[in-house]
């Protein structure tokens, strides 16, 4: 994915332009963070694919010729945006009780990842809003679609938190791995 997204930062301005190849150079930025806090492979590849998938979809103009692409985006990108941060603060140790070989209680997992996917949810209608104001007006970023994607966003983390709650052993035995 990493490499999909630097081939994707030459070509972009050729076909779409300027605005679209710096896309692809903060995306690229994004997705060498995984890398770099040597995340497991199977979160490091879901992460990165719906970055780009989301990346792509904007430069090509999926959001604009489906009307509920959008929504699709930030309920999946969210969700595994959330997961992976969740993730790599407990590999940094940031996030109390997640040091290698314990796990949080369910509950605490599913909030903490609830409250990373809203974080994330907000900078992103941010960057829409900072989009629509520099470089596209017509980018949607009106009320209701702010709300709406931050709700589906919000479900996408709750539903990643349920996730990483539901598979914690699994989920610490790969990161564990991912380690060595």
């Amino acid at each position: 994915m990493r490499i999909a997204a630097a081939l994707s930062t030459p070509v972009a301005p050729i076909w779409f332009g300027i605005p679209e190849s710096l896309t692809f150079v903060v995306v690229l930025g994004v997705l060498i963070l995984p890398r770099v806090a040597r995340l497991a492979g199977p979160f490091d590849a879901a992460f990165s694919s719906t970055i780009l998938l989301a990346a792509w979809s904007a430069v090509i103009g999926l959001y604009a010729a489906i009307g509920w692409w959008d929504l699709v985006v930030h309920f999946i990108t969210v969700g595994a945006s959330a997961a992976v941060l969740f993730l790599l603060l407990a590999r940094l140790d940031v996030t109390p009780g997640t040091s290698v070989g314990k796990a949080l209680p369910s509950r605490s997992i599913v909030v903490l990842t609830f409250a990373f996917g809203i974080s994330v949810a907000v900078l992103w209608e941010f960057a829409e809003w900072i989009g629509n104001a520099v470089f596209d007006a017509g980018l949607n970023v009106g009320y209701g679609d702010t709300l709406g994607d931050l709700a589906v966003g919000g479900l996408g983390a709750i539903v990643a938190g349920l996730a990483l709650a539901r598979w914690k052993d699994q989920t610490a035995e790969i990161q564990n791995s991912a380690r060595k």
